[in-house]
């Protein structure tokens, strides 16, 4: 009775939605669970809703995403921890987000393929957790993540090196292989020369031996590392300087460049006086151009029509050639006038009448320069040796092997056709050369040097002293 008595006052006292009072147990029983538990269960399950989780009763953390990352990349990265990645809170996500572009970034610069740097990371995860044993086993997950499966783990120096196989092949690290074999050689080495210097040890004191050697060994390949690494590094730092001052030189150079242009700007031309035009403005430059197209036009017509050993008659075609330009300069110029208002081309600036007047002549010159090549080409075409050179390229062309069985076939004929076509083009263009060449040096002789003084000594000391000379020396 005094048990259905308390029962009955704790239930009166109790308010009807009261977890505590519906819990309430029979004196003896034990109960499955506590009510203070039942109501901390009951302020998570409130709290879910607000991203709060009360951990141990002392501390509130934001609960991590549930889902993956939205950047594909990191998607396909992370996916072999999807489950661990619901155990990180927020911040922990970040940084796990953070580690993993770090390893993307510097994969896309190891990998032939950028693209594959997702799944390779993914590759690496699954195999970390396989040497794990599964993502049951692993009780810190942040740490597991950032410190062990995301991070390469290199055996040799070889960027492209995890745990001994390429990131870029998958196959076996070669570099690896070396490291391997030259321990190898070296304990094999050291093994020998204990057994031929101490003869006689016993095993165990041989194979202490054998390590402290090894040890030995392996301080001084620590050492010749670090000192070449120091010395990389001044080598590094020496570069940087002398990359330095040469930027600051190109700068200098840049400087000058920049003041020399700014003073060639400013002086006038040479021909006419225009005041800011670099030394030669763009007029008095096309008629330049456009004389010297005419003169080049004569001597290309001289190639082919007169004697290049004759001056008067390389002289005579060079003046009929510029007759002949200087009506076609004068007929353009007269048509380009009836096409443009007068008016509108006084507007345009003092200086524009002349302007394209020379602008007509160079153009005119150049068209007719171009015009007299290709016909110089064409007579030279004609010449005797262009069409020997044609007739013995149709003939080597026929001469090969498969044309022999079928000379007359429209395949045979039409390569012999071709490279006789091209043997006549060479040799003329050939001609062409070497005729102006000729007639460049008849126009412009080259000053004659003086001989060397060891040929002009023997004549000097030869010569007798003058009088005035010769008092000197008496």
């Amino acid at each position: 009775m005094r048990e259905d008595q308390a029962s009955n006052n704790e239930t009166a006292v109790a308010e009807p939605g009261s977890q505590v009072a519906g819990a309430d147990p029979l004196r003896g029983e034990k109960p499955t669970k506590s009510p203070v538990d039942k109501q901390q269960a009951g302020s998570v399950g409130v709290g879910a809703g607000a991203r709060l989780t009360v951990v141990g009763g002392r501390k509130t953390q934001r609960q991590g995403r549930p889902e993956l990352p939205a950047d594909l990349d990191l998607r396909v990265a992370l996916t072999p921890v999807s489950w661990l990645w619901t155990k990180l809170n927020r911040w922990q996500q970040d940084r796990v987000v953070d580690v993993a572009k770090a390893e993307l970034a510097q994969l896309r610069t190891v990998l032939e393929w950028p693209t594959q740097a997702p799944s390779v990371l993914a590759v690496r995860l699954t195999s970390r957790l396989d040497e794990t044993g599964g993502e049951a086993l692993i009780a810190r997950p942040y740490g597991w993540i950032t410190h062990r499966g995301l991070v390469r783990r290199p055996s040799c120096s070889d960027v492209r090196c995890d745990d001994g196989v390429r990131i870029d092949t998958g196959a076996d690290c070669d570099n690896c292989d070396n490291i391997l074999h030259a321990r190898r050689a070296w304990r094999v080495r050291i093994a020998a020369e204990v057994d031929q210097e101490l003869p006689g040890l016993e095993t165990d004191a041989r194979f202490r031996e054998i390590e402290a050697r090894l040890r030995t060994h392996a301080e001084a390949e620590a050492a010749d590392f670090v000192s070449r690494q120091a010395e990389a590094q001044q080598r590094a730092a020496q570069r940087a300087a002398a990359r330095a001052e040469a930027e600051a030189q190109a700068a200098i150079v840049r400087e000058r460049a920049s003041a020399d242009a700014a003073v060639r700007q400013a002086m006038a031309c040479q021909d006419c006086g225009r005041e800011r035009s670099a030394g030669l403005c763009e007029t008095c430059d096309h008629r330049r151009q456009a004389e010297a197209l005419i003169g080049e036009a004569g001597l290309l017509a001289a190639t082919w029509s007169a004697d290049p050993t004759s001056p008067a008659a390389v002289a005579a075609v060079a003046a009929e050639v510029r007759t002949a330009i200087e009506d076609a300069i004068a007929t353009s110029w007269a048509q380009f006038q009836e096409i443009t208002d007068p008016a509108a081309l006084a507007a345009a600036g003092p200086d524009a009448v002349e302007d394209a007047a020379a602008h007509n002549a160079f153009v005119t010159a150049e068209s007719a320069a171009a015009d007299y090549r290709h016909e110089a080409l064409v007579m030279l075409g004609r010449s005797t040796q262009a069409q020997a050179e044609a007739r013995k390229a149709y003939a080597t062309e026929l001469a090969k092997p498969w044309h022999q069985a079928l000379p007359d076939s429209n395949d045979a004929q039409r390569a012999a056709t071709e490279a006789a076509a091209k043997a006549q083009t060479r040799t003329a263009e050939h001609l062409l050369a070497v005729r102006l060449e000729q007639l460049h040096t008849q126009a412009h002789p080259t000053p004659a040097r003086p001989a060397p003084w060891p040929q002009r000594l023997p004549e000097l000391a030869a010569r007798p002293l003058d009088e005035e000379a010769l008092e000197v020396t008496a």
